[in-house]
């Protein structure tokens, strides 16, 4: 068993320093380094919008909260909330093109972490769909909870956002676990991944970059000059969110 894992990880060795193989010795439909120049850049545009939709659905959230004894904050997390799922359709459909160039540049790499992380990563697209009806609820349903008890209607909020969470949670542990070919062996499903690398300070990395950059979204969101603010926000000024967001994005 130590000769077979010596020998695994020789391998593993190997292929970090091979080029990005192709899958049955059939050739890229592009050269390898155009394929890794359109991951960054589609990658980039998949990205922000993920960042907007995961800290545009904890925004919603927090301030629908503080909204319980400040009511004016829960008609700004009403106003959030209509950005998310414009932000989720924008991030799914950009998502589709790194991940075909993922899947072709680092053909082995991505597909083995894929199999070593097992129902893990299957589980992502249920959980994305999950997540995106109960985004979906949380949006149209905001108003027929006025003047009820909203703690359904948060913990609905709640849902989305910690499925938003997991989702990406899952994709970084993979591209983590692609880094460390050698510890291959040693991987036996997700949890076992998670002490692969540095999963979690990338993770907190994330969340606090998505916040930050939702924050700034936002100032200027609420901050246009054609943004209705004393009607669809009352007792906020254009001036006042703006500093409220960017108040965000310095504590982060």
């Amino acid at each position: 068993m130590l000769i077979i894992s010596k020998v695994y990880s020789h391998l593993a060795a190997l292929l970090i320093q091979m080029p990005s193989p192709s899958d049955m010795g059939l050739p890229l439909p592009l050269a390898e380094s155009d394929l890794k120049l359109f991951l960054v850049i589609l990658f980039l545009a998949h990205i922000l919008f993920v960042n907007l939709m995961l800290g545009g659905s904890l925004l919603a959230v927090i301030f629908e909260i503080i909204g319980l004894s400040h009511p004016k904050y829960d008609a700004l997390g009403r106003s959030i909330s209509r950005t998310i799922t414009v932000n989720k359709s924008l991030a799914v459909v950009l998502g589709v093109g790194p991940l075909l160039c993922i899947s072709l540049a680092y053909t082995i790499p991505f597909y083995s972490a894929n199999a070593l992380t097992g129902y893990a990563w299957i589980a992502v697209v249920p959980l994305v769909i999950l997540a995106f009806l109960l985004a979906y609820v949380h949006k149209y349903s905001w108003d027929r909870w006025r003047g009820q008890d909203k703690r359904p209607h948060i913990m609905v909020g709640i849902g989305a956002a910690l499925l938003f969470l997991c989702v990406p949670f899952i994709f970084l542990t993979n591209i983590n676990l692609m880094l460390f070919p050698a510890d291959w062996v040693n991987v036996k499903g997700f949890f076992s991944s998670l002490r692969v690398g540095n999963v979690f300070p990338r993770f907190f990395h994330f969340l606090t970059a998505s916040l930050a950059i939702t924050g700034l979204f936002l100032a200027w969101w609420f901050g246009r000059k054609n943004f209705p603010v004393e009607d669809s926000l009352p007792g906020f000024t254009r001036s006042g969110l703006r500093r409220l967001f960017y108040r965000l994005v310095l504590y982060l």
